[in-house]
């Protein structure tokens, strides 16, 4: 697990490179909801990702720094606005997305060896994991709460 979890911090990390545009992988996600549900607020990105608006706000701004994202004026409220992906970033969305699913084939196929049992057999331990991470993770907000 701590190797699993070392693999991964260290790839969401690192720059990735979508022709002339390089994305963080936090940059990635955005572009990706943006692309699901075009009009999407900053807000909304918060609520979906677990993360606060203030650290969202931020990556959209890099986003339409980069001229990947832009922000329109809700019309129903002057408060919010709509965000939606430009020409340039819907050709990264396009790319990181077919990079994406080249990773997907390459995992699929190192997996081939195992049999849809085995498979099975580790799903059910990571939810267990996972049902034990949780649980740390309550506890130990309920810790913090009695200091």
């Amino acid at each position: 697990q701590d190797e699993a979890y070392a693999l991964m911090s260290e790839y969401d990390s690192l720059p990735h490179h979508y022709g002339n545009d390089t994305l963080y992988q936090a940059e990635g996600e955005i572009v990706n909801l943006i692309a699901a549900h075009p009009g999407i607020t900053v807000t909304d990105l918060g609520d979906l990702l677990k993360r606060t608006v203030s650290a969202c706000s931020q990556i959209v701004r890099k986003l339409r720094d980069k001229g990947l994202v832009e922000q329109t004026r809700n019309p129903e409220n002057n408060r919010l606005y709509n965000l939606a992906l430009t020409e340039s970033g819907r050709k990264v969305y396009e790319a990181r997305h077919a990079f994406n699913l080249e990773c997907q084939a390459i995992t699929f196929r190192l997996l081939e060896g195992f049999s849809e049992e085995e498979l099975e057999a580790h799903l059910r331990v990571q939810q267990v994991l996972n049902q034990a991470y949780e649980g740390d993770i309550r506890r130990s907000r309920e810790a913090m709460k009695k200091e």
